[in-house]
């Protein structure tokens, strides 16, 4: 099974964007990844066709089972 982490911040234009992150540890927490998010905002350190990310909209692990055909 694939895991991806998922990360789906607003723009201060509206707009949303989505950061992914194959391969999350185990033991990541909602606090771990918001603390994280949180630091990224105040520094605006993600721009996305000029917009600075503004706040958190959700966050999630999507997992992903691949099955071979026969």
């Amino acid at each position: 099974m694939k895991s991806t982490l998922k990360m789906i911040m607003s723009l201060e234009n509206g707009k949303s964007t989505t950061l992914s992150l194959a391969a999350p540890r185990q033991n990541l927490t909602a606090a771990d990844v918001t603390a994280f998010l949180t630091e990224v905002i105040a520094k605006q350190a993600i721009v996305v066709n000029g917009s600075p990310v503004t706040a958190i909209k959700k966050i999630y692990i999507e997992d992903v089972d691949e099955k071979v055909l026969a």
